[in-house]
């Protein structure tokens, strides 16, 4: 990979800059759009759906196919990620539903079905914003999908009282529209830029790669707030009442990954990694399971409403997590690493 110049190097730290910025003002127009016009706003869901798809494709022509297999051998950062998600993290959901939601059944069912599902894309744009390790969190996906299927059932059965059945079509459906394709495409166009001897860097630096990718996400996020604008407004007790615990739960994720970063001598892309991976969730199956298994409208409106807290969360800790970069506790090498 050619070196970067001093000129790429000041727009790269500029756009790391304002990307939070640009970011919450998204939300914010997003949210305008929903209540200034609901008619079009509720009708953005699949500009979400093309736009998520886009960014996914616009880190994945970054990683490369052998980088990946090879992650799948760095057990350390790999496990302390699985320990936390499926392992921790439950515990922790069933935990402040008790100690916040214990007059409101429903959301705390609601709070405990959003929180115990990993994210499966989310993930990767943040870990990449953070300049954390993604080909590392491609591989780790497979982990995130397997155990979300198998333990899912468990928690419910455990933490909740009731066995639901999972739709492992749709969450192989999503894999395959969000991950598998996206990869699939980068891998292509890698592939038929290489047939005219022009490189990725080269590409994207001719594109401004990384601007279309931060207009791309503000779009994305502008939408996301817009479609769902009018669930928020309409219930406004229910999005209180998810603050504290949610708030809480993704400080408790950080902190963690933070604790295990410095315990473990991660370097800072993998910790870069495994602070979203541990805090971002997975809404759309969380949410296809509230729909399907469970009469009260609540379990369905408190997941709708989680990532509503969880995105301006996140955009918060880039910016953690970004601050941290120069810490000396930080490991110089990846596991595993040759």
């Amino acid at each position: 990979m050619p070196a970067i110049t001093n000129e790429q190097r000041q727009e790269l730290a500029f756009l790391d800059r304002i990307q939070p910025f640009l970011l919450l003002s998204a939300i914010v127009v997003g949210l305008v759009l929903s209540n200034v016009a609901p008619t079009l706003a509720a009708n953005l869901t699949p500009l979400v759906t093309a736009g998520v798809f886009l960014v996914i494709y616009f880190i994945m022509l970054g990683v490369s196919t052998q980088g990946v297999m090879h992650a799948f051998a760095r057990w350390k950062p790999v496990s302390l990620a699985i320990g936390i998600n499926f392992l921790i993290t439950p515990l922790i959901a069933w935990t402040l539903g008790y100690l916040f939601l214990q007059n409101d059944p429903d959301i705390w069912v609601g709070l405990i079905l959003y929180l115990v599902t990993p994210c499966i894309g989310w993930y990767l744009v943040f870990t990449e914003l953070a300049k954390g390790d993604v080909e590392l969190g491609v591989s780790i996906l497979f982990w995130n999908v397997v155990l979300q299927i198998v333990l899912l059932p468990v928690y419910m059965a455990l933490l909740v009282g009731t066995v639901v059945h999972i739709e492992i079509a749709d969450m192989l459906r999503s894999v395959i529209t969000f991950l598998v394709l996206p990869l699939a495409l980068a891998a292509a166009t890698r592939w038929l830029l290489g047939r005219f001897a022009i490189s990725v860097e080269v590409a994207a630096k001719k594109v401004a790669l990384p601007y279309l990718k931060a207009i791309t996400l503000m779009i994305v996020i502008a939408a996301m707030f817009a479609s769902q604008g009018a669930v928020l407004f309409e219930n406004p007790s229910v999005v209180l009442k998810m603050i504290l615990p949610g708030v809480a739960f993704f400080v408790i994720a950080l902190l963690m990954a933070i604790v295990a970063a410095r315990l473990f001598r991660l370097s800072y892309p993998e910790f870069a990694l495994l602070a979203f991976t541990t805090t971002a969730r997975n809404s759309e199956a969380s949410l296809a399971i509230a729909v399907t298994a469970f009469a009260s409208p609540l379990v369905a409106l408190t997941v709708v409403i989680g990532p509503s807290i969880e995105l301006p969360v996140l955009i918060l800790f880039l910016r953690i997590v970004l601050s941290m970069q120069q810490k000396t506790w930080f490991s110089n090498t990846h596991e595993g690493s040759v």
